[in-house]
């Protein structure tokens, strides 16, 4: 949710709860991120895949006497869903 949003739905709330508007704020430039610039992507697919698989290791090695989990299972199983969990959303601000 960029800061355009926030402030629309702020302004509808103060709407609805019966206060006066807040004025507009003056438009601002877009924030958007080029394509070629995106390079938060690649790094946000990269931490969420070895930290998922690090997770999924540690999970699975404690939930060894579970019929067929075991750390390294567990491990790749986490590190592919956190990759495409993360290809799919955004990176978050503070990678970028």
């Amino acid at each position: 949710m960029d800061d355009e949003e926030l402030a629309k739905l702020l302004r509808e709330i103060d709407q609805m709860d019966g206060k006066s508007p807040a004025p507009a704020p003056a438009a601002q430039p877009s924030r958007e991120v080029a394509p070629a610039q995106e390079s938060g992507k690649g790094k946000w697919v990269a931490v969420a895949a070895v930290s998922g698989g690090v997770a999924g290791f540690l999970v699975g090695s404690v939930l060894w006497f579970v019929p067929y989990v075991n750390g390294p299972s567990t491990a790749l199983g986490a590190a592919l869903g956190g990759a495409v969990a993360a290809l799919l959303g955004k990176p978050p601000r503070w990678l970028r």
